[in-house]
């Protein structure tokens, strides 16, 4: 089927979960993601293995998380085991891992302290290594400048959201200079921003993305907060699919680049309404896309580029 412009508009004209203002953001989005992309989407069905650093441990316990995405990563928190366990999906033939883990006290996730490790599986192996790097000064950037291919910084814009959710004693300011020290250390930037991390709410992604827009990034990754069971967030609602079409509609019309919609979203139906949304405001590349996404392409005439075993910032 060729790509229908007039039927993109009778969808998005029929999306009942978001107001006509936000409906004419999407229309101007899609067309600029149109111009940009043509028909092509990219799906990326399988990431990357994530591998934590620290196992499961996490000196923020931060109200979002609380500990808990460690439990689903696989335990490198020393670098014999690093080594070992990357050595073995490269065997296997997978393309690259994810390095993240918990984070210290300054907000850093210790990829610096694996270098030796890390350097060594680039010399022996292919695999991609990205890194969720946390908050990072100088020095340590340089040392991620080393051997890292992409980092993935998650983009706080507002210092309430900071100090009340992540429990860091940080500022905006920080966020800021971690992406400016990467970006002089050669590292590719994902920025990643999470759309209602305040308790469902928007609070300072407009002012991320501005910020993260400065850093000459590689790629935009939109996150969604999922309230996550047993967390002192567990019972807050996620945000409003028109808060995430509002994120996505900025980023869009302010910046060339791919804008992609990542792995970490709630699941069930409103996953499923998300993706649609996301696809008709303008992503061009989506990370475990739901069958709705599949099918709401198909109708629309979009090529769906399958990308097996790769992070969707690549």
């Amino acid at each position: 089927m060729s790509f229908n412009p007039g039927f993109v508009n009778r969808l998005i004209s029929e999306a009942n979960l978001v107001s006509e203002a936000t409906k004419k953001e999407m229309r101007e989005s899609f067309g600029i993601r149109l111009g940009l992309f043509q028909s092509d989407i990219f799906f990326y069905p399988k990431p990357f293995t994530p591998f934590s650093l620290t196992g499961t441990r996490c000196r923020l316990e931060c109200k979002h998380c609380a500990s808990h995405y460690l439990e689903h990563m696989m335990d490198a928190s020393s670098p014999k085991l690093l080594d070992l366990r990357a050595r073995s999906l490269a065997a296997q033939g997978n393309r690259g891992i994810l390095l993240s883990g918990g984070s210290n006290l300054n907000g850093a996730v210790p990829a610096y302290q694996f270098a030796e490790t890390i350097k060594s599986l680039k010399r022996d192996t292919c695999l991609k290594i990205s890194a969720h790097t946390g908050l990072v000064g100088e020095e340590q950037a340089e040392i991620l400048g080393e051997f890292l291919d992409m980092a993935l910084v998650d983009v706080v814009g507002s210092n309430d959201t900071i100090q009340e959710i992540l429990g860091l004693q940080a500022t905006i300011k920080d966020y800021e200079n971690t992406l400016g020290y990467l970006s002089r250390a050669g590292v590719s930037l994902a920025p990643h921003i999470i759309v209602g991390l305040h308790r469902g709410e928007l609070r300072g992604e407009f002012r991320a993305l501005k910020i993260a827009l400065k850093y000459n990034p590689r790629i935009i990754v939109i996150v969604v907060f999922i309230p996550t069971k047993d967390t002192p967030l567990g019972d807050i609602p996620p945000p409003g699919i028109e808060d995430v079409m509002r994120i996505i509609a900025y980023a869009r019309k302010s910046f060339g680049g791919p804008i992609s919609l990542s792995c970490v979203r709630p699941g069930g139906r409103y996953r499923s309404n998300l993706d649609e949304y996301a696809i008709l405001c303008g992503v061009d590349r989506i990370a475990v896309p739901s069958l709705s996404a599949y099918k709401i392409c198909e109708k629309m005439g979009l090529k769906a580029r399958i990308i097996d075993d790769m992070c969707c910032s690549y």
